[in-house]
């Protein structure tokens, strides 16, 4: 039963509708109907402000980190080590890393909408494998440079994500929740697939 309520409190730790809350403070009541209608960092800095898109950025981020971290903390026998955690620990540690990017993407709090995952996503990620994270975080740049698309450097960060944990852990629970992470991620981008696709997606400024 902790188990599960730590998955659940996890799930609302992700579901704190950062960006939304900072439109709202700003003057903005319905972010979904401005810039891209995504609820994320990306958004919130190019209708509101760079500034406020870094504190959503931060903000996102630690509610994948939080729980996780936490977790790994308390299901370790010695320490903060995925190595010390049992097999059956390990399987709610997968939900607990699932549980705060499916509650970003579909918050409670605003009707089950949400953003795509990506920050929050990364907070998880650095709290499971900072390895990882800091070899998917070049991919990204390469991407984003290269392209100017934030959506592709994302999408295809967010690919690589599984793999690169899993050369790194060698885990077989995380590889599997990483997986799923991944394929949701790249879900929410669906809509930013086809305009890629049709050469109508937004490029960063230069």
């Amino acid at each position: 039963m902790y188990d599960i309520l730590f998955v659940f409190g996890a799930y609302l730790i992700g579901s704190f509708p950062t960006s939304a809350i900072i439109a709202k403070l700003k003057g903005v009541p319905d972010l979904t109907k401005e810039g891209s209608g995504n609820l994320g960092a990306t958004n919130v800095s190019r209708v509101i402000g760079k500034k406020f898109g870094l504190i959503t950025l931060i903000i996102d981020a630690g509610k994948g980190f939080l729980p996780v971290f936490l977790a790994i903390k308390l299901f370790g026998r010695h320490g903060y080590s995925m190595q010390s955690i049992s097999a059956a620990d390990l399987i709610f540690l997968s939900l607990i890393i699932i549980a705060p990017v499916a509650g970003h993407c579909f918050s409670v709090f605003i009707k089950f909408k949400g953003g795509k995952g990506v920050a929050t996503g990364l907070g998880v990620f650095l709290a499971v494998s900072p390895e990882a994270v800091l070899i998917a975080f070049l991919i990204f740049l390469a991407i984003l440079f290269s392209s100017k698309y934030v959506s592709l450097a994302s999408i295809v960060s967010a690919f690589f994500m599984p793999f690169l944990v899993f050369y790194t852990l060698k885990n077989i629970y995380i590889f599997a929740a990483s997986m799923l992470i991944a394929a949701l991620i790249i879900y929410k981008h669906s809509q930013n697939i086809k305009r890629l696709i049709n050469g109508t997606e937004n490029r960063i400024k230069k």
